[in-house]
């Protein structure tokens, strides 16, 4: 306790609970985001429960989670369901940005429906 402090409750911030891998979504279900087919892309997150499908990360997209892919794509209904499945609203892609960071540039925010994407976002929490 002299080392840490009296205050420290026995827990740390830092720890990593989260117990599942990282899952690569395979080419075809990024296609299948970017054109907003929530059919095969709901058929692929339940066909192994096992997985977290719902946070896969794309390798094509700059390993940017699903979540971040539907946003750019303007997938609102697939942003949503991503979210009910469980995608983590603050998963980074391999430059360190979050889906509604990625939302804030200037060609983006001139895109139709960004503000109904950034809201969805930010109810559930993003940061």
């Amino acid at each position: 306790k002299e080392r840490i402090g009296a205050d420290w409750d026995g827990v740390t911030v830092l720890e990593d609970n989260n117990d599942k891998s990282t899952v690569e979504m395979p080419y075809h279900i990024g296609r299948a985001i970017g054109t907003g087919d929530i059919k095969s892309v709901l058929r692929w997150i339940n066909a192994n429960q096992t997985e977290d499908r719902a946070n896969a990360k794309s390798a094509e997209w700059m390993s940017m989670p699903a979540l971040a892919v539907a946003s750019l794509c303007g997938c609102l209904e697939l942003m949503t369901l991503l979210l009910q499945l469980g995608a983590n609203i603050n998963t980074r892609d391999c430059k360190g940005c979050t889906a509604i960071r990625r939302l804030f540039t200037p060609s983006e925010l001139t895109k139709e429906g960004v503000s109904d994407r950034v809201r969805l976002l930010l109810s559930w929490g993003a940061s």
